[in-house]
């Protein structure tokens, strides 16, 4: 019994060394599909990893090694384009320190614009151009303008200016931003050609609020220019019944109201005067346009803080109320001074006629006469 015992207790203790041998001849299922869950996983981090270093070298660009610093204003910029960067960030330092006072200089110090050469699709190859940027590491900043490949002083300092009234307009509440409709704060001189622009658009613009304010009246100017509102609607207010076409052209009635739309139809096809009136008439207050365009307020914002002088900026996105106060405050005087002189700008802004050059002149004549006498010496041989 005890012999049975002992060869049962050897053959129990060998089992498992006498297996092993066979489980190791085995197919190892289980390791091969560890291995292969392994290669997997490698290869899904190195993708992963590879769309991470692309998106990282989309987002920060490379920094150009020049820096130029004036003020609160800093570019960053290469050697080829040094100089122009110098020259242009030294004019528009002197914009900053004269129009934007402490405010807009401490939104500058946490900017570090860019100006480097770029490319960019063209309908043959690639066009090169230099790229400014109003920030280094953001591949969407608030702003980016481009210039020819050659560009000039005046070229990069506009550039840089524009993203300059962009940055300035970062601190507006959504109020004074819905009332402006700009993505920037005037701070330039505003150019002859723009006066003229504003001039134009006064003298063709259909409205009975522009023609009133042009006679002088100063309280359909601030109406017109959504500043401050007379009594009643905007269709009444803004529009007399001989501008309502002009003013559909741009606006249409809820699709919803089918006869407001068969009006709306005959106004713009076919001239009727009632369907004008009926289509109008339907339009709901909100949906009727402002007289002038953005640039027209962008124009007065520019006189409201040339009034105000050193200050102005700071005292137009600090203080609270209403637009009409808030550019009060800026301008430092009664907003009816300003509009005054305001229109009185634009009205000496009327652009002179075209004067044609007596060489062009000639050249015309000639060329007329060219064609004329081909025009007989053609009919006369078919003859």
């Amino acid at each position: 019994m005890s012999d049975r015992r002992l060869v049962l207790s050897l053959a129990l203790v060998a089992l498992p060394i006498l297996a092993a041998p066979v489980v190791a001849q085995l197919p190892g299922t289980a390791s091969d599909s560890m291995l292969r869950r392994i290669h997997l996983l490698d290869s899904v981090m190195i993708a992963q990893s590879e769309s991470v270093d692309s998106v990282r070298r989309s987002i920060v660009r490379r920094v150009p090694p020049v820096d130029v610093h004036r003020g609160s204003l800093s570019v960053r910029t290469d050697s080829t384009l040094a100089l122009r960067v110098q020259q242009a960030v030294d004019s528009v330092a002197q914009l900053i320190d004269r129009q934007g006072g402490p405010a807009l200089r401490s939104r500058m110090a946490n900017h570090v614009m860019m100006v480097i050469r770029d490319s960019t699709r063209a309908l043959l190859g690639m066009r090169p151009l230099v790229a400014l940027y109003a920030d280094t590491a953001p591949r969407w900043s608030v702003g980016r303008s481009q210039t020819p490949a050659n560009p000039s002083v005046d070229e990069i300092a506009a550039g840089l200016a524009t993203m300059v009234e962009q940055i300035a307009m970062q601190g507006a509440d959504s109020a004074f931003a819905a009332w402006l409709m700009v993505g920037r704060i005037p701070l330039r001189t505003t150019s002859n050609r723009e006066q003229a622009d504003r001039y134009i658009e006064l003298v063709t613009t259909e409205s009975a609020a522009v023609r009133r304010c042009r006679t002088g009246d100063v309280a359909s100017c601030l109406d017109m220019l959504g500043i401050d509102s007379l009594p009643g609607g905007r269709l009444e207010r803004w529009y007399a019944p001989e501008d309502y076409r002009s003013m559909l052209r741009t606006v249409s009635p809820p699709r919803e109201d089918s006869v407001a739309v068969a009006a709306w139809i005959r106004c713009r096809d076919s001239r009727d005067e009632s369907g004008c009136r009926v289509a109008a008439a339907a339009l709901p207050n909100d949906r009727v346009p402002l007289p002038v365009s953005a640039s027209t307020r962008l124009s007065f914002l520019r006189d409201i803080l040339d009034a105000g002088g050193a200050g102005a900026y700071d005292r137009l996105l600090s203080d609270t109320g209403t637009v009409r106060a808030r550019l009060t405050s800026a301008a430092a005087e009664p907003l009816d001074a300003t509009v005054t002189r305001w229109l009185d700008r634009v009205e000496r802004s009327r652009p002179e006629r075209m004067h044609l050059p007596p060489t062009l002149i000639i050249a015309s004549l000639g060329w007329t006469t060219a064609f004329l006498a081909l025009a007989l010496i053609r009919r006369t041989s078919w003859a």
